[in-house]
């Protein structure tokens, strides 16, 4: 189940080369922020849940960021 706020990071790349994402609104569709550039992304949930690798903790998502 996803949460507001949650970090993942996803098998395929975004264009921008960042693989981490936040997720903004959970539900059918899934809104997403890109860490690395900030586009956000609407995607049904099913391909989301399909795509995920890791979820990642605090630690992981302030490293990659800094």
């Amino acid at each position: 189940m996803l949460t507001v706020g949650e970090k993942l990071r996803l098998r395929k790349a975004h264009p921008c080369g960042s693989t981490d994402w936040e997720v903004l609104k959970p539900g059918v569709d899934v809104r997403l922020r890109c860490l690395g550039c900030g586009r956000i992304l609407l995607l049904p949930r099913e391909k989301v849940l399909k795509q995920i690798k890791k979820r990642l903790d605090a630690a992981e998502s302030r490293g990659k960021q800094g």
